[in-house]
């Protein structure tokens, strides 16, 4: 069979395909149709205005956060329609300022000392940036340090430190080793003291290694050796 011939066979075999299970293609075409339809319509136009009305509500909201106006942050002011936090998080939690709004009332909740409400909205934003991963990754360590979760509020803090790798986050490995020496976890706060003093030598904790490295390992008996 040559190349013609084939092709002409392909031609008949997709035709009598289609006219036996004409309505089922029919009805594949349409779902495909209205699929593509329904996806157009979601990144054009519904989550575009979304993003919209996120931001003006979340831009309303802002000078509270800053000023500490914790409770109007967490409960909105309706007289003044002002969104809070916490509704704008669960109505617009798959835009920016919605997962923003989850940062924010995480962040509020931590402040008033509602550690399990603060992890909820915390877990909410995906901070995976060099910026606002860091601190975010901070704060959730600050909340299992408050419940009392000290090792896993120790390996959080080093996660932080890590992820930003500079002299702002450097103060991370500080409150890692801390959290770790509460669990006499020595190894890995000495590790983290070890870091400040080598890498972040110029920061006010880096300068203050030196003294908890000595002591750390006075603990560990290396002194003796």
């Amino acid at each position: 069979m040559n190349i013609k011939e084939r092709i002409a066979s392909i031609q008949t075999s997709i035709k009598a395909y289609y006219e036996t299970n004409k309505k089922r293609v029919q009805q594949v075409g349409i779902a495909a149709i209205a699929v593509i339809g329904v996806a157009v319509y979601w990144f054009q136009f519904y989550m575009p205005s979304q993003e919209k009305e996120a931001e003006v509500k979340f831009a309303k909201l802002w000078h509270y956060f800053k000023s500490d106006s914790l409770d109007v942050v967490l409960k909105g002011d309706k007289a003044n329609k002002i969104m809070s936090a916490v509704e704008i998080a669960d109505k617009y939690g798959m835009t920016s300022k919605g997962k923003e709004a989850s940062l924010m009332a995480g962040l509020s909740y931590l402040k008033k000392g509602e550690y399990k409400k603060a992890l909820d909205y915390l877990d909410n934003f995906n901070g995976g940036d060099v910026i606002l991963g860091p601190s975010t990754i901070a704060a959730k360590a600050a909340c299992y340090s408050g419940l009392g979760e000290l090792s896993k509020a120790a390996d959080l803090y080093e996660k932080a430190a890590k992820l930003g790798e500079n002299e702002y986050t450097s103060v991370y490995y500080q409150k890692a080793a801390v959290h770790y020496e509460l669990t006499k976890d020595y190894s890995s706060a000495l590790s983290c003291y070890e870091t400040l003093e080598s890498k972040y030598s110029a920061t006010r904790e880096g300068q203050e290694a030196e003294k908890y490295i000595y002591r750390l390992k006075g603990l560990m008996g290396e002194l003796n050796k």
